[in-house]
């Protein structure tokens, strides 16, 4: 075929493509706003058709030079087609951004369309004058020879531009499916971000619901006691304690958080890794941002959001658990009532209704601040997690405000804080100060010096919203996660010999606040998603819809498990292993069945367990833990190098400035230095070091926060026999109570140990809970631990 027949018909076949290119953006049906990627067909179409009618003119020894129609294809002709297929391609891509805005909420499909005629009536005019321009063009050269012959002697003198144009063509083509890959890519993240934002906002809802139904049920139990009080329907004080026991025992099991954490984790775990995102076009040049969705993603809500979520989940608990301690004081009241009746005393039931009505009007203070942080939370999700923001001028998707809190380390290097200086000043005066305040500590008692520690480390109560994120508590996600990789294959080696048949049980040890509990919820969330039953004393477990209350006995909760969840190969979590005990089971019984539980179930059932080093070690004497578990994982060792990054994330999260004693941000030296002394004070235990961060952390204003100038006071070795010997046996409990103290010690501890406890706890190295329990506060415990160890009161590995 004749090169001149050749050109004629891939004019036909491109003209019939450009129309139909045009006229597919012009009507977008629905088929088509499900399927936008119609248009990188046609884009790759029009670039094949252009090509077509290029490669009909032959290049190099086969060209004829005289051949104007074919001279102005490729000198002329290809130069207009790349510009209407970037303009096209442009189009395109306009078209994809805005259908994925309308699927992640941030458009209106009319606005879509509006689009559509807008670029129809561009692309419309760009080929009418392309079309003009053309004709115009060859008419003129075909009627006018001496300007033909002029063109076609300054062309000859040129090199062919083809072989690159038809370079650039196929580079388009290949431009147009990544547009169509990366399209599909993007549509699937935003029925993603889609379900994390409808996952947050329920998860707040669930904690609001909480609160009012723990309202509900409060006004429930005030309307019941005063039906009561009528003389002729007035109820005996012990049905009434009768009735509020059944209100507890009835009560719907609390959601925990941790549940949340799973849910977010698992859907954040779908969201794309690496992906290059087109957020524009100039001209011929595309503009990318590389992005990984899932990381920056988990970073940003675990920055933004979770602290906020966290906060107010602690107040809808501190709801639930009000309502708890009312009702505890009621039912405590009803039944010194009903034994004062006995003896015909005259009692009110009125009375019973004062801790309710006290409870109700706390809990309205407390959701005036949960309906605050609620409505700032829901707008920020709503507006900035969505994928639509990578579509933002600024660098990055969803940058974080921790960023910005490491620019401020780096800012200003080489300024170092001078200790010296606030100590000694210029004169001996700093040395008078010194000689005067040790003086004064020679006259403090060991008592004064006890309570002066204790003081120290509380939280600042104008600084919370600092300190609240520091010594958060438990699994909220992987972004605070740091270290623990050596552990973590560990587990994973271990898991995966249980699942080639091998026996699965480990114990996790280690001090007190070393992260055993963050850890345990690592290893089950990464590894059994869904499939990781937790077990706490006295709380409620479900396994395929049947439903389980623990007690202090762990054989009956583990029957359950093994009944009706033995099936699904689960692992079973069981933290603060010395917690599992009541007054009917002792934990030497409950380590025992455990340990018949594993030796029977331990092939279909993964155990992982925790305690401290001191009851590892205590157990282990007459229990043989050793024997029991195939591995131990202690959690001791947390580097230096990972306790700064600690730090470092959660004070990003905070959104605070950290600024020395003359208000300058703090530089990441001194940073560093001031991590360093506190990771060697506490022996480098994570959690230790966390809240020592928090307590000698102090409110500057709204933005600012500055370290405590004043000096760091330790424990006085305080331990007497009897101290020791009554703080060694709260310890290896954690938690206890005076039932407990009296069984174990009998007699002598009425006659003996009852005032030592009442002085423990004067001092405040002994704290009783709102629900009763004794505990050493966790802000010393792990000191009060290595005072019992070197007092020979605990015999027990302080790594």
């Amino acid at each position: 075929m004749a090169t001149s027949e050749l050109l004629i018909n891939s004019q036909e076949a491109f003209t019939e493509t450009v129309s139909m290119a045009i006229e597919q953006v012009a009507s977008p049906d629905s088929s088509f706003h499900d399927d936008i990627n119609h248009l990188a067909d046609r884009t790759r179409q029009l670039a094949s058709r252009i090509i077509e009618q290029g490669d009909a003119c032959p290049v190099g020894a086969a060209e004829t030079e005289t051949d104007i129609n074919c001279r102005i294809t490729h000198f002329e002709w290809a130069d207009q087609a790349k510009h209407f297929l970037l303009l096209y391609r442009n189009v395109q891509l306009q078209l994809q951004t805005a259908s994925l805005l309308v699927h992640d909420g941030q458009a209106e499909p009319g606005l879509v369309n509006e689009l559509h005629q807008r670029s129809t009536k561009v692309l419309r005019e760009a080929l009418q004058e392309w079309e003009e321009t053309d004709s115009q063009r060859r008419k003129v050269l075909m009627a006018n020879p001496k300007r033909r012959a002029q063109e076609l002697e300054r062309w000859a003198l040129l090199h062919n531009p083809w072989p690159e144009y038809r370079q650039q063509f196929e580079t388009i083509k290949k431009q147009a499916d990544d547009l169509a890959q990366e399209h599909e890519m993007l549509q699937a993240q935003t029925v993603i971000f889609k379900d994390l934002r409808q996952l947050l906002i329920e998860s707040i809802s669930t904690a609001d619901n909480a609160m009012h139904q723990a309202d509900e049920r409060a006004r429930e139990i005030v309307r019941f006691l005063e039906a009561t009080e009528g003389e002729e329907s007035k109820a005996r004080p012990g049905q009434i304690a009768t009735k509020l026991d059944e209100g507890l025992s009835e009560s719907d099991a609390v959601p925990r958080l941790s549940e949340m954490t799973n849910q977010l984790s698992t859907l954040i775990s779908r969201l794309a890794e690496t992906s290059r995102v087109t957020v524009g076009a100039d001209y011929g040049v595309m503009s990318y941002k590389d992005i990984n969705f899932r990381k920056a993603t988990d970073q940003w809500i675990s920055a933004e959001v979770m602290p906020q979520l966290y906060e107010l989940w602690e107040l809808s608990e501190q709801v639930t658990n009000g309502l708890s301690v009312a009702t505890a004081n009621a039912r405590n009241r009803a039944l010194l009532m009903a034994s004062e009746s006995a003896e015909a005393v005259p009692y009110d039931l009125s009375q019973l209704r004062q801790p309710f009505e006290a409870f109700l009007k706390r809990s309205g203070n407390t959701h005036e601040s949960f309906d605050e942080i609620a409505a700032m939370t829901k707008e920020l999700v709503e507006k900035d997690l969505r994928l639509s923001a990578v579509y933002r001028p600024t660098p990055g998707f969803l940058p974080l405000p921790l960023q910005s809190g490491i620019n401020e380390f780096t800012r200003r290097q080489g300024r170092l804080l001078t200790d010296v200086r606030e100590w000694f000043g210029s004169t001996f005066a700093g040395f008078d100060r010194l000689r005067g305040k040790a003086a004064r500590e020679d006259k403090m008692s060991v008592s004064e010096k006890t309570v002066r520690v204790i003081r120290q480390r509380s939280a600042p109560s104008n600084n919370s919203a600092y300190t609240n994120i520091l010594m958060t508590k438990g699994y909220i996600g992987e972004s605070f996660l740091v270290g623990r990789e050596e552990e973590t294959a560990h587990l994973q080696r271990l898991i995966n010999n249980w699942k080639n048949g091998f026996r699965g049980a480990v114990i996790l040890t280690g001090q007190r606040l070393s992260g055993r509990t963050l850890f345990g919820e690592l290893v089950t969330n990464r590894f059994f998603p869904s499939n990781g039953i937790r077990l706490l004393p006295n709380s409620t477990i479900n396994i395929q819809g049947r439903r389980f209350q623990t007690t202090g006995n762990l054989c009956d909760a583990l029957d359950f498990i093994v009944k009706y969840g033995i099936q699904s190969r689960p692992l079973v979590w069981i933290d603060d292993l010395e917690t599992w005990w009541d007054n009917d089971t002792s934990l030497s019984e409950n380590i025992r069945k455990l340990s018949a539980h594993i030796d029977n179930n331990s092939g279909k059932i993964f155990y992982l367990v925790s305690t401290t080093n001191a009851v590892y070690d205590h157990l282990n004497r007459f229990r043989e833990l050793n024997r029991i578990f195939q591995s131990e994982v202690n959690l001791d060792d947390f580097s230096l190098a990972d306790m700064q990054r600690a730090v470092l994330i959660r004070h990003g999260a905070t959104h605070k400035m950290m600024v020395d004693a003359e208000g300058e941000p703090l530089t990441e030296t001194a940073f560093a230095k001031l991590i360093k002394k506190l990771h060697r004070s506490s022996n480098g235990v994570i959690g230790d070091t966390l809240n020592k961060w928090a307590y000698l952390t102090e409110r500057v204003d709204e933005e600012r926060v500055t370290p405590c100038q004043d000096r760091q006071y330790y424990l006085p070795d305080f331990l007497t026999a009897d101290t020791g010997i009554l703080l060694s046996t709260i310890f290896l409990e954690k938690r206890t109570n005076e039932y407990r103290l009296r069984k174990l010690m009998g007699p002598a501890f009425q006659s003996h140990y009852r005032s030592v406890l009442l002085r423990l706890q004067r001092v405040g190295l002994v704290t009783r809970h709102n629900d009763g329990w004794l505990e050493i506060p966790e802000s010393v415990v792990n000191e009060v631990a290595r005072l019992l160890k070197r007092n020979e009161y605990l015999k027990t590995t302080i790594r």
